[in-house]
């Protein structure tokens, strides 16, 4: 390849730095990270206390950057998790007919009261896309793989996406849409983390089918009352929502960092910033009292 693609991918992998965004180089024209595996390594260097993997190591210093891309064409690995970002990748079906995933993606959003907001897009030499979002604050996700729908996988912690100009079986990654990162919708954080399907109920009870809905509604409440509340009761309301959901947390029915973030957009929605330390602080003492308690959870929650 030429030192002008070089130059190009030099300027992408600056370019996402620039957003805050860590890189790594990948070997041209792949997205295998230019790095050995677990079982191959030397235990020296940056692996001298254990075996670090290309998340540690990206960076977001251009110096570093301008040297490490300075030898050959590497492609731009990005990733989103260090960065409070997720990838939502909407693939094409790779036989026959059938919706692809950004279909899928709106057809989820239809079905859960969305919407799917405009955010900063790259589309893929395959035909599909990679919506890029900003992670609530508090909120850790991991990447999935047909969680969401059967062609929506994501990229969040434990794992990279490819930056615009990366090149990849014939084809590139190119900037679609360059409108700003929108905020993950939390009933997108609600399809990308892992449900438990059962939860225990007491001592000597059996499992039981955790109530899905019931637990969609009751977060949708607890967090409505804490939006909706007026100055002078907002501390105690707080509280008590998040002591509630600390519950289901502790019943393995709520993922705690879904909790966690819409409890924050709550809060945030009060427009009192000078509080905010305060309040992610009862948040947190909250939920995790609320989970030393779990909701006793039956078939049919009331």
């Amino acid at each position: 390849m030429s030192d002008t693609h070089r130059d190009a991918l030099t300027r992408a992998a600056l370019e996402m730095a620039g957003r805050g965004i860590p890189v790594f180089p990948l070997w041209p024209g792949t997205k295998i990270a230019a790095w050995h595996r677990p079982a191959r390594c030397p235990g020296t260097g940056a692996c001298a206390d254990g075996h670090a993997n290309p998340e540690d190591l990206a960076t977001l210093d251009p110096d570093r950057i301008r040297w490490r891309w300075s030898d050959r064409p590497w492609n731009v690995g990005v990733f989103p998790g260090p960065a409070g970002r997720i990838v939502v990748d909407c693939d094409q079906p790779k036989t026959g007919g059938g919706p692809d995933g950004w279909e899928q993606l709106q057809e989820l959003a239809a079905d859960r009261g969305g919407p799917l907001p405009d955010t900063w897009t790259v589309t893929t030499p395959s035909g599909g896309r990679h919506l890029w979002f900003r992670v609530p604050p508090g909120c850790r996700l991991r990447g999935t793989v047909k969680h969401i729908a059967s062609h929506v996988d994501t990229r969040c912690w434990g794992t990279y996406a490819l930056a615009p100009g990366s090149v990849f079986e014939g084809g590139a990654y190119e900037l679609f849409d360059d409108t700003s990162e929108a905020e993950l919708p939390g009933w997108l954080i609600q399809a990308n983390v892992e449900h438990a399907s059962t939860a225990l109920s007491g001592s000597g009870e059996k499992p039981v089918k955790a109530p899905d809905a019931y637990v969609a509604a009751a977060l949708r409440a607890e967090t409505d009352r804490v939006r909706r509340e007026p100055l002078g009761q907002r501390n105690k309301v707080l509280c008590t929502a998040a002591y509630a959901l600390g519950q289901l947390v502790g019943a393995r029915v709520l993922d705690e960092h879904l909790a966690r973030a819409e409890l924050h957009a709550a809060v945030a929605a009060w427009g009192t910033p000078e509080s905010r330390v305060k309040d992610h602080g009862v948040i947190e003492t909250s939920l995790a009292a609320g989970a030393r308690n779990p909701r006793r959870i039956t078939g049919k929650a009331a």
